[in-house]
């Protein structure tokens, strides 16, 4: 039988947005700037696997490993990668939905609550937002800038619950930061992976809305 929610919490890169050739290239194309040589999406996963890297800029400054450069510089280097430089396009401009907007309306005429909980900067998540024109499908959009502390803690996922007051959350997500979060926060998370982590596991985030269908 399954579990009733009464609201769904999505994180955003790799469950709703598919970041593969944003993010991801802007995690290997910065490494490589630093570190002088090719780098392979099997080295930047690897990172990623590991809990408390949720934060891409977290996770490229671990994986070029070089304590002499600081994280600023890291950082600044892989937004205007993301973002675009000098007349060039940003990767951010690469970004798709995994989801159909018919498929997250549906979602949302069932559980009438959702929501976004994600470690993005807002600025970013909102662009997601306006270009994928989804505002009016999600109650709350918890950024980076809401909370102190970001995911593992269950900071994010406990705001997102205040504002939308939730009793019956669960927490979609696909990283080992994002099932500690739900976790630590009390309440079910369904991993998207290869991981065998999570209350309810799948492969894709095509299976989860099949399960809450």
């Amino acid at each position: 039988m399954k579990q009733t929610y009464d609201a769904l919490l999505f994180d955003m890169d790799g469950v709703l947005i598919n970041v593969t050739k944003s993010y991801r290239k802007a995690i290997q194309q910065t490494a490589r700037y630093f570190l002088k040589r090719g780098v392979t999406m099997t080295e930047i996963n690897t990172v990623k696997e590991k809990v408390g890297m949720n934060n891409d800029w977290d996770t490229t400054y671990a994986l070029i490993n070089k304590k002499e450069l600081s994280y600023c510089d890291v950082k600044n280097i892989f937004q205007k990668i993301y973002w675009g430089n000098k007349g060039k396009n940003g990767l951010i401009n690469n970004e798709q939905l995994l989801l159909s907007k018919k498929q997250l309306l549906l979602l949302k005429k069932k559980y009438k609550k959702m929501g976004i909980v994600t470690g993005r900067p807002r600025e970013e998540a909102q662009y997601a937002l306006d270009t994928f024109r989804l505002q009016e499908i999600f109650n709350v959009l918890v950024t980076r800038e809401d909370v102190k502390k970001q995911k593992p803690f269950p900071d994010s996922i406990f705001l997102a619950m205040k504002i939308i007051s939730s009793q019956k959350t669960v927490y979609i997500g696909d990283s080992p930061s994002d099932v500690e979060a739900a976790r630590a926060a009390g309440i079910p998370s369904i991993y998207i992976g290869k991981q065998k982590i999570g209350t309810i596991r799948f492969k894709s985030v095509l299976q989860v809305v099949d399960y809450l269908l």
